[in-house]
């Protein structure tokens, strides 16, 4: 058997001085205090006097200057997870082992991707660089696991044909035994790989039973332990660009709402039912963000996980003005683990015929979006087109979410004072018999600033119409409020 082990080393250090890169430099200690007393479980670079394992009195003893950060577990699983579904990607044998670790069995794929080395870079590839994966390449899995260990951040070693002499100089840390056990053997002097493989195996096996018969072959490079591959879950994912970067807690939900509807109205969903949600935006300004969901229940219906999501964001949303989102639904499975009704779904009748009428138009229209529902999401918001959302009702087609009230440039003639005298509308010059109302506002704190002078003028046909001047980019638009 071939393997490879990509080895992410300092994983839960890694997603911190991501998502704080402000931290990035400081002698950083991550705790874990879910087993009672407050554990090391890993650290930045800059606190190099702490180890994994330490109490967290140690730690501050001998990193007097040392940050305390407490462990986010369910982000490093995230991450993690990621990890694995790009190593599938790869190969459909992909073995998770502790948080960082993976290994791929690599028999069969060199034709595939033109040679081990290729299909070692391919690897490499697949796993963000902001882990600086590593790899190691071996005949079984313990010999490939301490090559990872030896390479470079994005680069790979190979087992060679000698194992145990390239095992022997290694630490007896790297097994995969109680750390008791490993400590027990150092006191023994047994500091090294090949100090244990240089044992009597019966020796070994009087002291430590079966973990001593384990060390003495793994030390030696005997390791049989087969691959164990996950099962293969390609997510259903949908991404959108929201029309404008904001912080409506109303506009995320409608462009949750149309990714929903999206990735529910994929082929693969028919009839299929979701375990859970991950939700991820790019905000503006600030680190992304990320929210996992598990479903109690299956969930087989973009209305029943829309109830889900709203409630759980609602409680718990971004704090910045969010500009992308992408939604992935997990756990896909054929069991939707509840009851069907034996009541009719009239909402639903009503959308399926929706869907139905415009699938016709697209037919007539050649394929474009025919039919949208009109969404508030910022009926409060000064400037018109961010108060609501155009969402295109068939959820298959290729439209997006589109603002109403899309303010158009404008031909305008100015009195003394700036203000509105005469105006184009398409070929004639008309002019403004009154200034039915004044208005304006500065909104210099958004992504996108806003500086308006609005006017709701009388024409002299009788007519009325709203003109702003945009004193930013100092031209003039029409506008429909």
């Amino acid at each position: 058997m071939k393997v490879a082990c990509i080895l992410a080393t300092h994983l839960r250090a890694r997603v911190e001085m991501r998502r704080q890169p402000h931290l990035k430099d400081r002698p950083v200690i991550i705790v874990d205090r879910s087993r009672g007393r407050p554990l090391v479980i890993d650290h930045f670079p800059a606190a190099s006097n702490v180890a994994a394992g330490m109490t967290l009195e140690q730690a501050l003893s001998r990193q007097t200057n040392g940050a305390v950060l407490e462990a986010d577990e369910s982000a490093y699983r995230r991450e993690f997870h990621r990890m694995l579904l790009s190593l599938q990607r790869v190969s459909d044998r992909v073995e998770a082992a502790e948080l960082g670790t993976a290994y791929v069995r690599l028999d069969g794929l060199e034709a595939m991707y033109g040679g081990e080395a290729r299909l070692v870079t391919t690897l490499l590839n697949a796993v963000s660089r902001n882990l600086a994966p590593r790899v190691g390449v071996g005949e079984s899995k313990f010999p490939a696991y301490v090559a990872a260990g030896t390479s470079q951040s994005m680069g790979s070693v190979r087992v060679p044909p000698e194992v145990a002499h390239f095992l022997a100089p290694h630490s007896v840390d790297l097994l995969p035994l109680p750390t008791a056990a490993r400590e027990e053997m150092r006191c023994l002097g047994l500091h090294t790989l090949g100090d244990v493989a240089a044992m009597k195996q019966e020796a070994l096996i009087n002291r430590f039973g079966p973990e001593g018969q384990r060390a003495w072959e793994l030390a030696r490079g005997i390791d049989d332990t087969p691959l164990v591959p996950l099962e293969h879950e390609e997510p259903v994912v949908e991404h959108a660009s929201l029309p404008f970067t904001s912080a409506s807690l109303e506009l995320l939900l409608t462009a949750v709402d149309t990714l929903l509807r999206k990735t529910y109205a994929q082929p693969r969903m028919r009839g299929r039912y979701a375990g859970g949600a991950t939700l991820e935006c790019v905000l503006y300004r600030a680190a992304p963000w990320q929210k996992d969901l598990h479903f109690r229940r299956a969930v087989g219906d973009w209305q029943q996980a829309s109830r889900i999501l709203r409630g759980q964001l609602e409680a718990d949303h971004p704090q910045a003005p969010v500009e992308e989102v992408t939604l992935s639904l997990s756990g896909i499975t054929g069991d939707s683990g509840t009851q069907l009704s034996l009541l009719s779904d009239l909402r639903g009748d009503r959308e399926r015929r929706l869907a139905e009428a415009e699938r016709q138009l697209q037919a007539r229209m050649g394929s474009r979006p025919a039919l949208y529902r009109v969404v508030p999401v910022a009926p409060w918001h000064p400037a018109p087109e961010l108060r609501a959302m155009q969402v295109p009702l068939d959820p298959s087609g290729a439209g997006e979410m589109r603002p109403l009230s899309l303010p158009s440039p404008v031909s305008v003639r100015e009195d003394p004072q700036g203000e509105p005298a005469a105006v184009q509308l398409g070929q004639r010059w008309q002019k403004v018999a009154r200034v039915e109302d004044r208005w304006c506002f500065d909104l210099w704190w958004m992504p996108q600033p806003m500086t308006r002078n609005y006017y709701r003028v009388g024409r002299e046909d009788g007519g009325e119409v709203t003109l702003f001047r945009d004193q930013r980019e100092n031209r003039w638009f029409r506008q429909d409020p």
